[in-house]
């Protein structure tokens, strides 16, 4: 497991806004103050989420995600901030990057881990739809 002196110093996107900025509390980490994995990546589909539905202007799914490489982990107190690149617009589908960064409490900042996921535009009835 890396240790917080070898961190990567980073610095958060300047041209770009976070979709999301959470604070890693108490429930959602282990026993040794690092959040889990699946916190983790539920917040990196809600955020990428986000952007998509705001794109397709009404509701989607997650219907591909690529590797997950944690390069760091998130600590208890960390902000960590989740950025949203769209990549891909289709007639049904939106393809993006999402990055996520954490602020320690010391003041730096650590790149944790990036992905790629698809969401495709759906209907109420869960059939996907062309995104208009």
């Amino acid at each position: 497991m890396p240790d917080r002196a070898n961190a990567e110093r980073c610095e958060l996107p300047k041209d770009r806004m976070p979709m999301l900025r959470v604070n890693a509390e108490p429930r959602s980490t282990n026993a040794h103050g690092k959040v889990h994995a699946g916190w983790l990546m539920a917040k990196m589909d809600l955020a990428g989420a986000l952007d998509a539905e705001r794109v397709a202007k009404g509701p989607v799914t997650t219907v591909a995600v690529n590797a997950f490489q944690f390069a760091m982990p998130i600590l208890l107190g960390d902000v960590v901030s989740f950025y949203v690149e769209r990549l891909r617009l289709g007639q049904k589908s939106i393809t993006s990057k999402v990055e996520v960064f954490a602020e320690r409490l010391d003041g730096g900042c650590v790149r944790i881990t990036e992905a790629v996921m698809t969401f495709v535009a759906v209907d109420d009835d869960g059939r996907s739809r062309l995104i208009s």
